[in-house]
């Protein structure tokens, strides 16, 4: 009996051994994953990613014009002292070949601000209906402008007199007879509206090196161009006044005599101090030159050739979170701790992914049967190897190898040797790839299950979280770049203010950094990060998906 008793007894002190080694194991190992997962949060919360500069808004103010009644197609040439408003005077009309004086409008003329681009055009261009022949414009050159000297572009519009593209006179002389000029025009042309600032257009004709701009009104009809030569006389005005209103040197004062006032001087008779010529290079010693703001001042910087800035901004984040984040690239890192940068690098992969297939297939060539650029092409290919395979081959390799190909592009574009479109054809697909991953990303942050029915889980809700964040952050780098490179064509549709707004969201989203993401009930006391996050998204797809309405219009 005894021996039974003892047996139980001993039966029972193992099992009890068992249940306690178990909970120690279990608490253990709990307290282990916990303080792993701390260790992760906290260096992903101390690492941020890199800083951009925030974009400001630019100086563009647009003025109202009255939008023109329908108009015939125009072939203008009028003496280049017209200018301002009188470029919207009527000008020569034709259908097909011939040609029709357009009657003079008596309506009062709307005032313009002389500030602006309308206010400094002139009306000293031509313009060619699309619907003419090679040989039909030349006839007409011949008989109607044989008088003028050779323009760098014949600028060609619709029935509607709306801006389409440009003919170089070397293009019109060596093309078939027989073809229309709208099948050989360049139709990447820039343009500014009538109400961009003087100041805008002068550093847009310097940047791109343009002797001549379009500026058309609010209906894209072409109603004048701004020339360099009008662009200088502007700048040499501007530095001429800031010389005038210079503070006279002024000697040492002398001691007060009282002797009797000298007779009043000739007035033919010149200042003993007089002010120096705008055009005089010498100053006085110990003087700085009185400081200029006209175009001078633009050129001695050498601006960046077109496109250069939107290549770097899209190589600048991928580059980041390869060379200068600590740890590298930790997508494909054998022991994952921390999974935040983890996300956080996926998104802006991704935002890098659709941009260089944008830039490869869009923005770098003139139409769908022009070749690919092959640097372009392999930096493509580069960047969809996947992100955590980790060798055979290694994704930070090809990734590397991605963005040398960019910069080789980037060279060439310096150069003169690659092609940079900025048409809003080739900016529209770039941007509705954009909305399109916002969107994934806003719908990530906002659900409340998944695909199989089960609720989003606390450490799916952070991976969600931090994948959206750097697509933010990416986007919003190469939205500034956009905003740069393109220009023109989005200040042509008024669309810079939407794309600033759009460009702020991305700064708004990227900038929240919680120390832990919770994940709790909208009606709850802990924050559902998520939530907040989605609102900054949810407002740049917004902006963009209005850009894209904009520029379609």
């Amino acid at each position: 009996m005894e021996n039974s008793t003892s047996s139980k007894n001993n039966n029972d002190q193992k099992t009890e051994f068992k249940r306690f080694a178990t909970k120690r194991i279990i608490v253990c190992t709990l307290l282990a994953v916990v303080g792993i997962w701390l260790f992760g949060a906290v260096l992903g919360f101390f690492e941020k990613p890199s800083e951009v500069r925030v974009a400001h808004k630019t100086d563009s103010p647009v003025g109202e014009v009255p939008s023109a009644d329908k108009a015939k197609p125009e072939i203008s040439h009028e003496p280049a002292e017209k200018q301002g408003s009188e470029a919207t005077e009527g000008h020569e009309a034709t259908e097909g070949s011939e040609t029709t004086e357009g009657p003079k409008s008596t309506e009062k003329k709307p005032h313009y601000d002389k500030d602006t681009a309308v206010g400094i055009m002139t009306s000293d261009f031509i313009a060619l209906d699309k619907a003419l022949t090679a040989q039909e414009a030349v006839e007409h050159l011949r008989e109607k402008h044989h008088d003028i000297k050779q323009p760098v572009h014949l600028f060609i519009v619709d029935e509607y007199g709306k801006l389409l593209g440009t003919v170089s006179i070397e293009q019109l002389m060596f093309a078939a007879s027989d073809s229309a000029l709208e099948d050989f025009m360049d139709s990447d042309v820039m343009s500014v509206n009538t109400g961009l600032g003087n100041e805008n257009v002068k550093n847009l004709m310097d940047r791109h090196h343009l002797q001549t701009i379009p500026v058309i009104d609010n209906t894209n009809r072409l109603v004048g161009i701004v020339k360099a030569d009008q662009v200088i006389h502007l700048a040499k005005k501007e530095t001429a006044k800031a010389v005038t209103h210079a503070p006279a040197h002024r000697e040492p004062a002398e001691p007060v005599t009282h002797e009797p006032a000298p007779a009043p001087k000739a007035a033919t008779e010149k200042p003993e101090h007089p002010l120096p010529s705008p055009h005089e290079k010498t100053a006085a010693p110990g003087h700085a030159p009185p400081p200029t703001h006209g175009l001078a001042e633009v050129v001695e910087a050498k601006p960046k050739a077109k496109g250069v800035a939107f290549v770097e901004a899209t190589i600048k984040p991928l580059s980041y979170e390869l060379n200068e984040r600590f740890w590298g690239w930790r997508v494909n890192d054998i022991l994952d701790f921390t999974d935040n940068i983890n996300n956080f690098q996926l998104g802006v992969l991704e935002v890098t992914r659709r941009t260089a297939v944008s830039l490869t297939e869009r923005i770098s060539r003139t139409g769908a049967t022009a070749s690919f650029d092959r640097n372009l092409e392999n930096a493509m290919n580069w960047f969809m190897i996947k992100s955590d395979r980790y060798w055979f081959p290694s994704p930070e390799s090809k990734y590397k190898a991605g963005l040398d190909e960019l910069k080789n592009y980037k060279e060439k574009l310096e150069k003169g040797e690659a092609n940079f479109h900025t048409r809003t054809d080739n900016l529209i697909p770039l941007l509705m790839a954009y909305e399109d991953l916002l969107g994934s990303c806003e719908e990530n942050l906002v659900k409340t299950k998944e695909e199989d029915g089960s609720p989003v889980s606390f450490f799916k809700a952070d991976d969600y979280f931090f994948y959206a964040q750097g697509v933010a952050s990416g986007m919003r780098t190469i939205l500034e770049a956009v905003l740069e490179d393109f220009l023109i064509t989005v200040e042509s549709r008024r669309g810079a203010e939407v794309l600033h707004h759009a460009i702020e969201s991305c700064h708004h989203a990227s900038e929240i950094h919680p120390l832990l993401i919770t994940n709790s009930s909208l009606s709850g006391i802990l924050a559902n990060h998520r939530a907040n996050l989605a609102a900054p998204m949810s407002h740049a797809r917004f902006y963009i998906n209005v850009l894209i309405k904009t520029l379609s219009t």
